[in-house]
């Protein structure tokens, strides 16, 4: 059995873990998130520059935010939400000029007051029980303008070499009280859930192609330079561990 999004992070030591082993300087998420960032970046000012009015971001499920930090310099007003009262502590501290909103928005709709010209959602679906998926990405379409964009990712692609490393963890972890979060989506799976919740995507993009777990030997360097070559909208970003997805409303 496996601890619920909404309970997972409440305790400042899984918080802590999340900010300084998940995290850490150098893990193998820093170093995706290291490849995603410039790509992040990029699709925000070009977004930006074809805006005639202020731009409003909104970070959904934003955690100790580490995308909100990124994107609140590059937009007039940023919000971020989240679950988790102490994963918001962190972010208040790293976003001095976002607004900061902590509660479940299916529950509390309230938490969402604006209409938003973009969000982005990191490490959210994959995170949160299936069943919640389309609750919550329809509840983002209602509050997204029209000519919006939604940045979302799956930091688990079940159709890259990654794959038979989770299904040796499932079976590990069978019969476990508590256990580590292994869903995972296809690029097939992930296309169906944002159009049936009102997505289109506009661009795909991927990062990590090789296993992790080479992170952890000898062939770190190797195994970095080949996943920073093919990062981005690369012939193999369906192969890719990291898939992100820029969508606008159908």
């Amino acid at each position: 059995m496996t601890v619920s999004y909404a309970n997972r992070f409440q305790q400042k030591d899984d918080v802590a873990f999340y900010e300084a082993g998940e995290y850490g300087a150098e893990s193998y998420a820093s170093y995706i998130w290291r490849l995603q960032r410039p790509v992040l970046e990029r699709l925000v000012r070009e977004f930006c520059r074809t805006q005639t009015g202020p731009v409003r971001l909104l970070d959904f499920a934003c955690g100790t935010g580490r995308v909100l930090a990124v994107l609140e310099p590059l937009v007039a007003a940023a919000e971020g939400v989240d679950i988790s009262e102490n994963m918001a502590a962190l972010a208040r501290a790293k976003c001095p000029r976002a607004q900061l909103r902590v509660g479940d928005v299916l529950t509390h709709p309230e938490l969402l007051p604006n209409r938003y010209d973009l969000i982005t959602a990191f490490r959210f679906l994959l995170n949160v029980e299936p069943e919640l998926r389309q609750q919550i990405l329809k509840r983002l379409r209602q509050v997204l303008r029209p000519e919006g964009r939604l940045l979302v990712n799956v930091h688990g692609n079940s159709r890259s070499l990654r794959h038979p490393a989770i299904v040796w963890r499932r079976r590990r972890a069978r019969g476990a009280k508590t256990g580590p979060m292994l869903n995972e989506m296809s690029p097939a799976e992930t296309k169906i859930l944002l159009r049936a919740c009102g997505f289109q995507i506009v661009r795909q993009f991927g990062f990590g192609v090789l296993p992790p777990t080479l992170y952890r030997t000898p062939l770190r360097g190797v195994a970095q330079a080949v996943d920073r070559g093919l990062a981005g909208d690369h012939w193999w970003k369906d192969g890719s561990i990291d898939l992100l997805f820029e969508c606008r409303p159908a």
